[in-house]
């Protein structure tokens, strides 16, 4: 079914879009008077060729699509008009909600049938049936095709890099910030004690420890703790990190190993325990459901993706023109400074081979694809429709009170965040954009994220839910320390060994060694 977004434009509003594609590019005949290079199109199926002329029939394709809002887009959406008009496409787009594993399950169910779209957003894509699909050959293999794309070609590598399989990339990897994560945190608290933003782990502590029990927001109430964790133990795994540590797992000895069996995981684990016996993390965190206590005023900061700070805490700020939230990423650790980073892509925008039958068609759709990556395509998806999501004023582009912006239909991006216009930015979201940029090469990314490991796929789940439970029975205090040395043990033995090895000779395989 075709549908859209809930922005509703004029129609001269929407011709703004058009117009700048037509400012922006050469692709459409309708928005340039050059002559195409007959050759260079042929031999270059790239966004820079002149494929689409406003006499060349619309390509036709099916598209499945992740629904995050409530509803799903309109068929007269602005953004479906103006993203059909500049690809010369005609998109018949089936928005699958996405609340718990519905669009995972729905995935699944429709690769079982064999009755597949001709454009899929695939999640989770080393999981099982994902993992299997990809390696059984349901979808074209894309790593032979990007470098003769004007876009394509130039995209993350690292995102290329834990997307693919042995080597293989089975679906444009939708990129995403990788030195993400870091610290949320009271700043208000901060000043209230007189104290400086933290550079270690033994600042974070003393910090933390202040606002356990130094009165932070100065309401002579003992009501308040230092750190809001959740049952993801998030900060354990960024103190890790901090420490030199891997992220999930890293290189040590020649061997990929996982973070708990090195010994700046146990260092962290052993803060962790200190903190929650002293009354800094809650030790309800098991259950606690995140940014609750922080939002309540309970919690002096917790550890995300720190953009988490510029939409989880409005109401708050509201409500209260004293707080000030911050944050940080840059920590001095033993061995410098690290960032725990994500895997730079959270998905596949995929084409079966069920629905796409010969090559000419699948390089239309790369065609299709690369031009999202276009300027103009960035534009509209990363700031929206000018004059009903945006104002350009003096240069700047400046968002429209009340404006939704591109909603589901950013899941089209597959590019850069930061790509096309930019809309101004509070000074908080100026910082985060800051330290994503900053940072990016002291991002710690998870070494298994481009690993196969046939053990881990039929084990791993149920090994590291073993871990998890030892982890959190151990900072609460049910396990001791040799409860805690005989977890590990028990993992090894029960395939954790094996997984180790696996890792090891898939990452020696891929580096050549």
């Amino acid at each position: 079914m075709n549908s859209n977004s809930n922005v509703s434009g004029k129609s001269a509003k929407f011709f703004k879009v058009i117009c700048l594609a037509c400012l922006t590019t050469s692709l459409l005949a309708a928005c340039s008077s050059a002559k195409e290079d007959a050759s260079a199109s042929s031999a270059q199926p790239s966004s820079s060729s002149a494929a689409s002329t406003a006499s060349t029939k619309p390509l036709e394709l099916n598209v499945m699509m992740i629904q995050q809002l409530a509803e799903p887009p309109k068929a007269d959406s602005p953004f479906l008009k103006a993203i059909q008009a500049y690809t010369n496409t005609k998109l018949d787009i089936s928005w699958i909600p996405g609340a718990g594993t519905a669009y995972d399950d729905k995935v699944s169910a429709t690769i079982a049938s064999g009755s597949l779209p001709d454009v899929i957003l695939i999640r989770r894509t080393k999981e099982s049936p994902n993992l299997n699909a990809q390696m059984s050959g349901v979808f074209w293999e894309l790593t032979p095709y990007l470098k003769d794309y004007k876009n394509l070609s130039k995209m993350s590598e690292i995102a290329v890099q834990n997307a693919s399989i042995s080597g293989k990339l089975y679906g444009l990897p939708r990129e995403r910030v990788l030195s993400r994560y870091g610290m949320i945190f009271r700043k208000d608290w901060l000043d209230n004690l007189g104290l400086q933003e933290p550079k270690t782990v033994d600042d974070l502590y003393k910090v933390a420890k202040a606002f356990t029990e130094n009165d932070p927001d100065k309401d002579g109430k003992n009501n308040t703790f230092g750190i809001q964790e959740d049952a993801t133990m998030e900060l354990l795994k960024q103190l890790t990190v901090y420490n030199g540590g891997p992220n999930g797992w890293g290189l040590q000895d020649g061997k990929v190993v996982p973070d708990f069996v090195t010994t700046e995981f146990k260092s962290a684990l052993d803060l962790y325990k200190k903190m929650v016996s002293e009354k800094i993390v809650s030790e309800d965190f098991p259950i606690a459901k995140k940014y609750d206590y922080f939002n309540q005023g309970k919690a002096g900061m917790y550890f995300s993706v720190i953009d988490d700070a510029t939409t989880r805490h409005v109401d708050m700020m509201k409500a209260d023109p004293k707080v000030q939230v911050d944050v940080a990423e840059n920590f001095d650790g033993p061995t410098g400074q690290h960032v725990r980073a994500t895997f730079g892509y959270d998905s596949l925008i995929a084409i079966p081979k069920s629905s796409v039958k010969d090559e000419a068609k699948l390089k239309e759709i790369l065609t299709f694809l690369d031009k999202m990556g276009d300027d103009a395509m960035l534009t509209l998806i990363n700031a929206g429709v000018e004059g009903v999501d945006y104002n350009v004023e003096d240069g700047k582009a400046k968002k429209i009170a009340g404006a939704k912006g591109s909603e589901d239909w950013q899941n089209f991006r597959w590019g850069s965040q930061f790509g096309g216009i930019q809309i101004e930015k509070t000074p908080l979201e100026t910082k985060v954009e800051t330290l994503f940029k900053g940072n990016f090469d002291l991002g710690v990314v998870d070494l298994s994220a481009s690993l196969m490991s046939e053990t881990n796929t039929q084990k791993g789940a149920d090994l590291k839910k073993a871990i998890t439970d030892a982890e959190t029975k151990y900072v609460l205090g049910a396990l001791d320390e040799k409860g805690w040395n005989d977890a590990v043990e028990k993992w090894r033995k029960g395939g954790g060994d094996k997984i180790i090895e696996e890792y090891t000779a898939d990452y020696n395989k891929n580096s050549g060694k």
